[in-house]
């Protein structure tokens, strides 16, 4: 073999060791792309592939993802706890309150003094439920529907609200698997919501094989098509004042959401017959295995 045979064999080798090289580099990167899609700090452990890679940098990168997993699952668990402890400190702080404020002598004051300590707890026990949603979290039991919308529709009209029910009997019972806790307050905050913007609530229930449905009228003045999106966000509202007398602080809708996904459900916002707004929950119906 000649000298100048010799360097284009050479030359050669190198071309398509780089272009293995590359292809096996293309195909590592792929995966891992695949892999990253998967991470979720509330969710299993994804095992990374490639990690034995021969090129230095795409296992380098490997690494990283790798390590970023970790941080992220480790940020999730202390922020669950550091809201557990403080949701605890501060109902300890807001028993101590309520005992002072008993002492009030104005009538009017003193209520509206226990009904922000009750919005405190409230707002606090919202976000630490959407965390451990977000978590995974929340607890599997079966669940009547029916029995957790008659349970708030009752306290409601016990206080004199104006909510009308309309349930429809689903054949063997329309039954979630979920968080008894978690599903109360989806019901909870949407009917406060429609009781406190639309002044009064019309709730029909059905069901088929496939989903349970939970639809939620109001008369208020409805919101918008280009807003419907917005307000499933934590801390949007439409009118921007935050008191008492117009609203809270825009948290109710967002946490709906957070533990209808977590059920694997969908909430969706539309036009009322009624004029105001209609919130449609649907949620899996648990079937029976046998």
């Amino acid at each position: 073999m000649t000298p100048l045979h010799s360097l284009a064999a050479r030359i050669g080798l190198i071309v398509v060791s780089s272009l293995v090289v590359a292809l096996l580099g293309a195909i590592a990167i792929a995966r891992l792309a695949a892999a990253v899609d998967l991470l979720d700090p509330s969710g299993p452990r994804v095992e990374l592939p490639g990690r034995g890679s021969s090129v230095r940098e795409i296992a380098a990168l490997i690494g990283a993802f790798d390590r970023l997993q970790n941080r992220l699952a480790h940020l999730l668990r202390t922020r669950i706890a550091m809201l557990a402890g403080i949701s605890h400190d501060i109902r300890t702080f807001t028993t101590r309150l309520r005992l002072r404020v008993d002492a009030i002598p104005d009538d009017a004051e003193r209520e509206r003094a226990v009904a922000d300590i009750e919005d405190m707890v409230r707002l606090l026990d919202d976000a630490l439920l959407a965390t451990r949603a977000g978590a995974g979290e929340l607890a599997e039991e079966l669940v009547e529907r029916d029995e957790i919308v008659r349970a708030e529709v009752d306290d409601r009209r016990a206080e004199g609200r104006a909510i009308e029910l309309d349930a429809g009997l689903a054949p063997g019972g329309a039954v979630v698997l979920g968080d008894r806790l978690a599903l109360r307050r989806v019901v909870a905050n949407l009917l406060d919501n429609a009781l406190h913007y639309g002044g009064a609530a019309r709730i029909a229930l059905e069901s088929d094989d496939r989903a349970v449905v939970l639809t939620i009228d109001d008369r208020g003045p409805g919101i918008p098509e280009a807003e419907r999106e917005a307000v499933l966000e934590p801390f949007v509202r439409l009118e921007t004042s935050r008191s008492r007398r117009t609203g809270g602080a825009g948290l109710g809708l967002a946490v709906a959401r957070s533990l209808v996904d977590a059920h694997g459900g969908s909430i969706g916002i539309d036009d009322s017959p009624d004029g105001g707004a209609r919130i449609v929950v649907r949620l899996p119906r648990y079937r029976s295995q046998r």
